[in-house]
């Protein structure tokens, strides 16, 4: 995830540095780019570029602002806004399936806020089936029918919500609470449906991957893979392929931990690793003094991924493994 921080006073810009301080070394977050004042020439310039834009400023500025470039609920940005004194965080728009209502609750986390929110699954204690989508990486099919399964929650109608058995771990007590539950290991896919308006949720190909020291202990790549998956908040097998350089194709630790799993280890060769390009991947000096590229874990999740793959979680370091996941957005 990509954030903006747009501010206009001097007290906004210190909740910006805040925000930022707190932002710039979460793992789900792989950029975070601050802006002072001006703010519709910045809108015309970021609107498209970032996932998440947080205006520290009145509602009235960043509505005539973002207007022109407002497009969808499917692809439209998270817009956050926050007050110049910090008291509230308010949800403007893409609150589901552009992540801005849990967005809203983690900002006024950090800075000690009262988060808004205005969807009315939210405010009626349901979960949109398109706010599942966008929590457990799947993509939408059928969208226009969002509408029909959303209202029928807000009424209290239970919703059909046929589950993979391998997707079972979405059940947390609000969507237990919203739909009624089939489990089918014959899905691949996770479809609900009301009144014979169906929504069909895909999920997107995560691939994880792993750098690690020379001989490192299989408890330690272990620990790691797992607290990946915690701030993911998905479930080991969630991730549907692990990726390393061939370097690292035969180490004992990360060969343990896929056949503890039951997963696949896809090997990279250094010399594709070499000539990727990308934009969002960081650079560690060890390693491009040791085998001369950029990393490790980063490229091998996103070569693996194949093309339209983007990192959703940036490469993190636990005690001599790094971790990095990608998603494919086709």
């Amino acid at each position: 995830m990509k954030i903006a921080i747009i501010s206009i006073t001097e007290q906004g810009q210190l909740i910006s540095d805040k925000l930022y301080s707190n932002l710039e070394n979460n793992p789900l977050i792989l950029h975070v780019q601050q802006y002072h004042k001006n703010v519709k020439e910045t809108i015309k310039n970021i609107f498209n570029e970032y996932d998440c834009i947080i205006g520290i400023m009145a509602s009235g500025i960043m509505i005539r602002s973002i207007a022109p470039y407002v497009n969808s609920k499917l692809s439209d940005p998270a817009i956050l806004l926050v007050d110049d004194n910090g008291n509230f965080v308010i949800s403007l728009l893409s609150g589901h399936f552009g992540g801005a209502n849990n967005l809203t609750h983690k900002i006024a986390d950090i800075i000690d806020a009262t988060p808004v929110i205005t969807t009315s699954t939210d405010v009626n204690n349901k979960i949109g089936i398109d706010s599942i989508a966008k929590h457990y990486y799947c993509s939408l099919e059928n969208t226009g029918n969002i509408k029909f399964i959303n209202r029928a929650l807000v009424d209290d109608r239970k919703v059909e919500l046929y589950l993979p058995s391998k997707f079972s771990f979405i059940l947390t007590d609000s969507v237990r609470d919203s739909y009624n539950i089939h489990i089918d290991n014959t899905l691949e896919m996770i479809v609900s449906e009301i009144d014979g308006h169906k929504v069909i949720l895909k999920p997107r190909r995560l691939v994880m991957g792993i750098g690690a020291r020379k001989n490192i202990a299989t408890s330690k790549v272990e620990h790691a893979v797992l607290e990946a998956c915690k701030i993911l908040e998905v479930p080991v097998d969630r991730i549907d392929l692990f990726a390393t350089a061939d370097v690292k194709a035969k180490e004992q630790g990360i060969l343990d931990v896929m056949s503890k799993y039951d997963k696949i280890l896809e090997i990279v060769e250094m010399s594709d690793i070499k000539n990727y390009e990308n934009n969002d991947i960081s650079k560690s000096d060890f390693v491009m003094k040791q085998f001369g590229v950029k990393g490790v874990c980063e490229p091998a999740c996103l070569i693996v991924n194949g093309d339209n793959s983007e990192l959703i979680f940036k490469k993190t370091a636990y005690n001599g493994v790094t971790i990095a996941v990608s998603v494919n957005n086709n």
